[in-house]
């Protein structure tokens, strides 16, 4: 860890450690949504995310999906395909290692995309084994694939731990069948022929209409009201 970030240990808050080193934007999308920020530190580049919109109710979620994100990054330490866990503030602020990688795409490079989709199996089973499900895979952004064909998951704020409390335990096997059926999205969508023959036409006619989650649907209503956006 940097010597920078060895300040936040001493007590300096996070930001005001990073406070003045250069930064890049690479998401901003108004209070409705987390920020994110590049920084260039000695040993290597970061991702800084935060979220403090000033509406109560919906400062209240996002200091919901930060704390449970915190946790989920910190949980999932070591484990393939998951950014590595830097420091936090709070529940207003998370900086982990930034990933040079692009989210699942039909224009990928066939050979990149299918040992992406490939690699990103084994990271669902490293994650799976772990009793840890994502629960946020059909938004392809949080899927991403690097130059090495490795994948990687972000945007952890909706993950679950299934590895206390009996409900969890019992409801396990059935969450994580939905995150193993988001490859299978991705595989009918944007790669066909990596599917079972057998499969393939029933899987692609499955996947091909584009669906969105009610709870997302809901959340990004609920956004939309409160920020007074329509």
């Amino acid at each position: 860890m940097s010597s920078q970030l060895d300040t936040t240990v001493r007590g300096l808050p996070l930001r005001e450690a990073l406070r003045g080193l250069p930064a890049t934007v690479l998401k901003d999308e108004g209070e409705g949504a987390a920020r994110l920020s590049r920084y260039d530190l000695p040993d290597g580049p970061a991702v800084l995310k935060e979220w403090t919109p000033r509406p109560r109710l919906l400062r209240w979620w996002a200091a919901l999906l930060m704390r449970r994100e915190i946790r989920n990054y910190r949980l999932l330490q070591g484990c393939p395909g998951i950014p590595e866990y830097l420091g936090h503030e709070g529940d207003a602020a998370l900086l982990i290692r930034y990933i040079d990688a692009r989210p699942i795409h039909r224009k990928l490079a066939p050979a990149l995309l299918r040992a992406g989709l490939d690699d990103l199996e084994r990271v669902l089973s490293a994650i799976h084994a772990r009793r840890f499900v994502h629960l946020d895979l059909h938004q392809k952004l949080n899927a991403l694939i690097d130059a090495g064909g490795h994948a990687w998951l972000v945007d952890l704020g909706q993950g679950l731990d299934c590895s206390r409390g009996w409900v969890r335990r019992a409801l396990f096997p059935r969450l994580a069948q939905v995150d193993r059926e988001a490859v299978l999205k991705f595989r009918a969508r944007y790669a066909p022929d990596t599917l079972d023959p057998a499969r393939r036409d029933r899987l692609v006619a499955r996947f091909s209409e584009r669906r969105e989650r009610w709870p997302k649907r809901i959340g990004r209503a609920l956004r939309r009201r409160i920020l007074g956006d329509g």
